[in-house]
């Protein structure tokens, strides 16, 4: 069989049918996502930092509305009402005068170890918890785009992309930044032309520095925001290069199998090499504030067989190798519930019902859980006012 150049442009065009076919069925009946999720009167509590009778106080006073969902008639507050106690409570997490933003970039060089999963769930998860958000996705592979209801190239043209910024057309990024479906979750999408900046960076190195592009443009912009996520290409290139400069903090998700185990330590490798040049050639001093390993797609093992017990073995050599200090204690394992939801453009905290076994729901959704709180508490310590008055809460 041959395949010429317009033979290819028709399986494109297919392949656009397809997706417009997926989010109507999906999105219906506008064809875009909503989120739709309701809180008990105990989650809203714990997300207000109020109690429950004084949140039923506020409501009968008209400061804020529960709703009436589900067949059983049960009340819930939408987000958007949770947002509104948070204001009239005061109690919405905002930064102190002397607090910056902090720049989390979810990185590993190698691709398929959840990085992708985990920056979308994070990034929800604290806008859900009243963070300001700003999700930057910097991967041309787009997943993290799509996961928001987008169609990379079809819905994201180049100019909704960094790509113009990178160029030189757009002095800052804020053109970039759109709304997303969860109040306080802002999205700078990507899509398959952004990978021409891996191009433009190298083309003018001459003229500016490689690393250079993403740091200032985060300056910009991170007074709008508590919490920017970058998800960076899975390869060592211009992009990431800019990711791992302008981040302030590195989580790096690392699957417990041999080839990605190994991947990932000659990523602190190549981490290292990458930054000593930059610091020694350009003089540009890097720190983080934390760098953490975070144990993602482990198979929930259910047997005593050899192959059953790799896993484990390695993950209890990088715990003692490691340590508390460069690893997280919580665990995010291979579930059908996040590729049941990721079937339908969603993450955990978007699912309406269960798509597949409570029991699996809920250990996929206390492993994402748990690794959320221990990021958000990593991120805390370097802002002891806002975590004082969070504590306070």
């Amino acid at each position: 069989m041959n395949v010429s150049i317009k033979e290819l442009e028709d399986l494109v065009r297919r392949s656009d049918e397809i997706m417009k076919h997926i989010k109507t069925h999906i999105f219906s009946p506008d064809g875009e996502k909503h989120f739709k999720k309701t809180f008990k009167i105990g989650e809203a509590s714990t997300l207000i930092g109020r109690h429950p009778a004084t949140i039923r106080e506020a409501e009968k006073q008209g400061a804020i509305n529960a709703d009436r969902t589900g067949s059983g008639n049960a009340r819930g507050f939408s987000l958007e009402e949770i947002n509104k106690a948070r204001r009239h409570f005061n109690t919405l997490p905002r930064l102190g005068t002397d607090e910056e933003a902090a720049v989390l970039a979810v990185q590993n060089f190698k691709g398929g170890v959840g990085k992708t999963s985990i920056a979308v769930h994070l990034s929800q998860w604290l806008a859900i918890r009243g963070f300001r958000v700003l999700l930057i996705d910097l991967d041309s592979q787009a997943s993290a785009t799509t996961l928001f209801g987008y169609t990379p190239d079809m819905d994201i043209d180049a100019d909704d992309t960094l790509l113009p910024y990178f160029e030189g057309e757009q002095r800052t990024m804020h053109y970039a930044i759109r709304d997303t479906q969860i109040e306080n979750l802002s999205l700078i999408p990507a899509n398959l032309q952004l990978y021409n900046a891996e191009y433009m960076v190298a083309a003018k190195h001459d003229q500016r520095p490689i690393y250079s592009y993403l740091p200032q443009g985060v300056e910009d912009i991170k007074k709008d925001f508590e919490i920017i996520i970058i998800d960076p290409p899975p390869a060592l290139g211009m992009l990431s290069i800019n990711a791992l400069v302008a981040a302030t903090s590195l989580l790096v998700p690392m699957p417990p199998r041999m080839l990605d185990f190994t991947s990932s330590l000659q990523f602190f490798n190549m981490l290292h090499e990458t930054l000593e040049e930059i610091q020694g050639h350009f003089g540009q001093q890097i720190t983080y504030d934390f760098v953490k390993l975070v144990t993602s797609k482990k198979k929930q093992r259910t047997s005593n067989e050899r192959f059953a017990r790799a896993e484990d073995d390695i993950l209890e050599l990088a715990r003692k190798v490691f340590g508390k200090e460069y690893m997280l204690d919580s665990i995010i394992y291979e579930s059908t519930a996040i590729d049941n939801a990721a079937s339908e453009f969603k993450t955990l905290f978007e699912i309406q019902g269960q798509t597949t076994g409570y029991k699996s729901y809920r250990m996929a959704m206390a492993s994402i859980e748990a690794m959320c709180e221990e990021v958000l508490c990593d991120l805390l310590a370097s802002w002891p006012n806002l975590k004082s008055r969070i504590k306070a809460a």
